[in-house]
């Protein structure tokens, strides 16, 4: 009989496959201070845990054309575009704790008006909260 999670490997059929490191995404999202952090972090450590995880397996997985807009991206040198968002989501696997604060982040970024960021940025002091209450 096959392990739940060969079963979990097996089922997926895009982006990274389903991982047990939840945890780890919680803490890169309650530490980081960046949505080019987060996005950078994120990659190094799916990269770590899985061989097959390269920029170009991201792109693919998320549509993005290509790898070199994402590094600059993880860079932040260049902001990544809303019509990606949702399939960063999915690529990473975030469920919907860990999107709300992505989202949040990256849409901090779009913000121009220093007051606009300060009230995204309580917003995102709020939704870490329900995070490390969860």
């Amino acid at each position: 009989m096959a392990s739940l999670q060969s079963y979990a490997y097996t089922t997926v059929s895009y982006g990274i496959p389903y991982s047990p490191f939840s945890a780890e995404v919680d803490q890169v999202l309650l530490q980081a201070n960046h949505a080019s952090e987060i996005l950078r972090t994120l990659y190094c450590l799916f990269k770590g845990k899985q061989k097959k995880v390269s920029l170009t397996f991201i792109c693919r997985s998320a549509g993005i054309p290509s790898k070199g807009y994402l590094a600059l991206v993880m860079n932040g040198q260049r902001r990544l575009h809303a019509k990606y968002w949702d399939s960063i989501f999915r690529t990473f696997k975030l469920n919907h704790t860990q999107r709300d604060i992505l989202r949040a982040f990256l849409e901090m970024e779009q913000l121009n008006c220093e007051h606009s960021q300060a009230l995204q940025y309580r917003q995102i002091l709020a939704l870490r909260a329900n995070l490390q209450n969860a």
